[in-house]
């Protein structure tokens, strides 16, 4: 499972726009790029350094009939993050569809794997915490690897707080709740605790927040 999150918007509106003029283009030579962004060729280059060593931009050289060859600037895949994209509307949208074609159990199903998947990540995230502290944390860092903001505070010596600021799959949240429930669940395996949703965006809280608390020892019935 791809961690990779997405990169940082580059500082400044002339860098912004050398990329969206080149999300325009097939390649364009920093003298061209000047041309149309109205600056000189020398801060364009300093601005196309920049871009490539944040490997946001790509450049090749190519040769001309006439003149020195000169570098040939592309976006880089790197740079795809920053240009919208509707795949969660798309995937919500064919949720819907198989619903309507083969009823929500075979939704429940994908949703169901989805989770599986999210959780042997995070197995392997917290195989190395000992305590149920170092399993909470290591669990919020790997939801926030996975793009929730997700953040871990401690109450207390046996409570603990995962907030996440952010839902990945927050529009499918919204047509198939029980993706939520999933994740609750799988919080309750990895972390061998009690687990209780205290915030949740989707009934209009700005978080998902989840109280962890160390399962109390069950009494040992006495012996005659």
């Amino acid at each position: 499972m791809a961690t990779k999150g997405k990169p940082s918007l580059p500082r400044g509106a002339t860098r912004r726009k050398i990329l969206y003029t080149l999300k325009k283009s097939d390649g364009l030579t920093a003298d061209q790029l000047a041309g149309l962004l109205g600056i000189t060729s020398m801060a364009v280059r300093k601005h196309l350094t920049a871009l490539e060593n944040d490997e946001l931009i790509e450049a090749t050289l190519e040769r001309r009939a006439i003149g020195r060859p000169a570098n040939l600037y592309r976006i880089a895949p790197l740079a795809e993050d920053f240009f919208p994209k509707h795949y969660d509307m798309v995937v919500t949208e064919l949720l819907a569809d198989l619903v309507q074609i083969d009823g929500a159990q075979k939704v429940n199903q994908l949703l169901e794997r989805r989770a599986e998947r999210t959780c042997e990540y995070l197995r392997e995230r917290i195989s190395h915490a000992r305590t149920l502290g170092e399993r909470v944390e290591a669990l919020a860092e790997g939801m926030d690897e996975l793009g929730y903001y997700a953040v871990c505070e401690q109450c207390d010596e046996s409570t603990w707080i995962i907030k996440q600021y952010n839902c990945a799959i927050n529009r499918v949240a919204a047509c198939f709740p029980v993706a939520c429930n999933y994740e609750a669940q799988m919080f309750r395996q990895l972390l061998d605790a009690d687990v209780e949703r205290a915030n949740h965006v989707l009934a209009g809280d700005h978080l998902c927040g989840y109280v962890i608390r160390a399962r109390q020892p069950s009494a040992t019935p006495a012996t005659g």
